[in-house]
């Protein structure tokens, strides 16, 4: 790959980061305090995915900083 390729894919890297930490905690503001008038299943299906969004960015967040590194070190050879 050479570094404009990189580059492009550390910034969708980062911006998939932030958009799923983003609606994880919207997601989780809802279970937090609205519990009124929703099922338990509602509530699980809504922490479930919190947690999938989360474990998504964490990824995602992993992969940019490979992707630097790797960035980095063919910047150096060059």
């Amino acid at each position: 790959m050479n570094n404009k390729e990189l580059q492009l894919k550390i910034k969708d890297y980062t911006r998939y980061a932030m958009i799923l930490t983003t609606v994880s905690v919207f997601l989780y503001i809802g279970v937090a305090f609205q519990h009124s008038g929703k099922e338990a299943l509602q509530i699980y299906t809504m922490m479930g995915a919190t947690v999938l969004f989360l474990s998504g960015s964490v990824f995602s967040v992993l992969k940019t900083r490979k992707l630097k590194r790797l960035l980095q070190e063919q910047e150096q050879d060059e």
